[in-house]
């Protein structure tokens, strides 16, 4: 008996292509999705840390020329 002589066997192998050939999609769906949302947030981590970096040298670098300079502190002297 072959498989084009059953109909039976035949829709149970068509529904079986059916759902492999769909969770195949569906793992490619969720991996280009997955990649798109890791970009983004490396995006967006990486924009904020440029920010918060940028802001942290300039607010050092800004305290350190607007003390008075008696008020400035001292470099370490060696013996």
């Amino acid at each position: 008996m072959l498989i084009g002589e059953s109909n039976s066997l035949e829709a149970i192998a068509c529904m079986l292509l059916g759902v492999l050939c769909a969770y195949g999609c569906g793992r490619i769906h969720q991996w280009y999705k997955h990649s798109l949302e890791r970009d983004r947030s490396f995006r967006e981590g990486y924009s904020h840390g440029y920010h918060a970096l940028f802001a942290y040298a300039a607010r050092h670098t800004g305290r350190a020329t607007s003390l008075p300079k008696a008020d400035r502190p001292r470099p370490h002297s060696r013996p």
